[in-house]
């Protein structure tokens, strides 16, 4: 769509000296709005890598724990053992509000002792399931933290789009059409000048004769 000229007029230049000023103005705000939102990330990155830590250190153990624990039991032992026991981790996906912000999150509720049945299990996986249960409050706050991560990032990115199109596209558009008006009117008022110069003087020369 091509750039259409303003009319050239002292109230058209008063509209668009108001809009650039009201447009840095928000400019202002966003770019305020996107630094306290980047201050909110920075505080909870330490969170995260905190909780990161201490969940992929706890499955490393349980992961050594399953190892010992398949060493005892064969993968087709445990295919079976999957199908007849029922999941013992109840978890949903529902609005969460952390840091004052409201997103979807994972909300642990609780578990329930696994009911293996006529199976004979290794002491090793009854050590890597209560290791995972204990461990999966902890794997439910670093994925909620993560959430709100992203989600402060994909608000950070929307700010920053909107001072990009300000800055690129909106100031200088109003700027260029600034410009256009204040020479459009200092060219009449030129024009005007002059002409009111020859009228004088043709006034003038008339008045002799």
């Amino acid at each position: 769509m091509a750039f259409e000229r303003p009319i050239p007029s002292r109230l058209t230049l008063l509209r668009l000296r108001n809009q650039e000023r009201l447009y840095r103005s928000i400019k202002k705000t966003v770019e305020d709005a996107r630094n306290a939102t980047i201050q909110r990330i920075r505080a909870i990155i330490p969170k995260l890598e905190s909780a990161r830590k201490s969940v992929y250190e706890e499955l490393g153990r349980v992961s050594l724990l399953l190892k010992a624990a398949i060493s005892r039991m064969s993968i087709e032992d445990y295919g079976k053992l999957s199908e007849v026991v029922r999941p013992s981790v109840d978890v949903e996906f529902t609005d969460i509000i952390m840091e004052g912000l409201k997103f979807r999150g994972l909300e642990f509720k609780g578990v329930s002792s696994p009911n293996y049945g006529i199976y004979a299990i290794p002491p090793e996986l009854d050590s890597a399931l209560y290791g995972i249960y204990g461990n999966f409050r902890a794997i439910s706050e670093m994925m909620n933290l993560e959430s709100l991560f992203y989600t402060l990032l994909a608000r950070v990115r929307e700010y920053q789009r909107m001072v990009n199109a300000i800055d690129n596209v909106l100031l200088p558009r109003i700027i260029e059409s600034a410009k256009f008006v204040r020479l459009k009117l200092d060219e009449d008022e030129r024009e005007e000048f002059v002409r009111r110069i020859v009228i004088n003087r043709l006034l003038e020369s008339l008045g002799r004769r």
